[in-house]
């Protein structure tokens, strides 16, 4: 099974008219010219702090995107900005509900489909207290996770990367963040990966029924990498329009038998 990964469009209104257009060339782009069984959005499609009081510009942008799809099967998971703006997550999910293609169940479900299990994690947005800025995943989820995928071979797909990660990082003499020596990856680390500070033990729960775990937010780390025996797959942002993006945008597409993951530029 071939998926298309679009993570951290950030629609939004605070950015250049070009950046805005660009943005969603690249998105249009991305349906129309990359072949794929099922589209996964992986967060952040809507910057929801841009609009402020504004619905119907929110609406009407979140339309547009959607409709950006096509026909092409595509399933969506919340990043931290989504609902943080004038629309509920559950308005989303209504708008979501009303797209012919769209295979959406909710914040938090299990998709069954083309030989694989597809699981699906709200990472949420910020935490509630002085222990973490970003939400964690509460151990209530995880168990509800583990109950619905046990004895399976799962790919994940979740808007805010495990903090597990901070394990494999560093920053050299300069301040820059890099891998550890003897720490194998491919691709590129070029900021700060913003995992939560607290863990809940999501990794070491879910593992065992586990292949690979893919991750945005972080819109300029393009890599993959290992732990606990489960392929860790970071994207970059499918968009110019956040507040670090890369040059040029870009998509992952992901093969489910293989694990091999190619990025390719919209």
């Amino acid at each position: 099974m071939k998926i298309l990964i679009v993570a951290d469009v950030h629609m939004r209104t605070k950015v250049s008219e070009e950046r805005q257009n660009r943005t969603f060339r690249a998105l249009k782009n991305a349906f129309a010219n990359v072949p794929c069984d099922l589209a996964v959005f992986l967060g952040d499609l809507m910057h929801g702090p841009d609009y402020a009081d504004d619905r119907a510009r929110f609406m009407h942008d979140l339309k547009q995107a959607l409709a950006a799809t096509g026909d092409v099967p595509f399933a969506f998971v919340f990043g931290n900005h989504d609902a943080e703006g004038p629309v509920t997550k559950k308005e989303i999910l209504d708008v979501l509900g009303t797209c012919r293609n769209s295979l959406t169940q909710g914040e938090n479900y299990v998709l069954r489909i083309g030989g694989e299990t597809l699981l699906f994690i709200d990472s949420g947005s910020e935490y509630d207290g002085a222990e973490s800025h970003y939400d964690i995943v509460r151990p209530d989820t995880i168990r509800w996770a583990k109950q619905n995928i046990a004895g399976e071979k799962a790919v994940l797909f979740q808007h805010i990367i495990i903090p597990n990660i901070m394990e494999g990082v560093e920053q050299d003499e300069n301040g820059a963040w890099r891998f550890k020596d003897g720490f194998a990856f491919e691709g590129v680390l070029k900021e700060r990966p913003c995992p939560p500070d607290l863990n809940t033990g999501e990794l070491e729960t879910l593992a065992p029924h586990l292949k690979a775990m893919v991750f945005g937010h972080d819109h300029i780390n393009s890599f993959t990498c290992s732990m606990s025996g489960v392929k860790i797959i970071q994207c970059a942002a499918a968009s110019v329009s956040g507040y670090e993006y890369p040059q040029e945008p870009t998509v992952r597409l992901l093969n489910t038998k293989t694990l091999e993951s190619e990025v390719i530029r919209v």
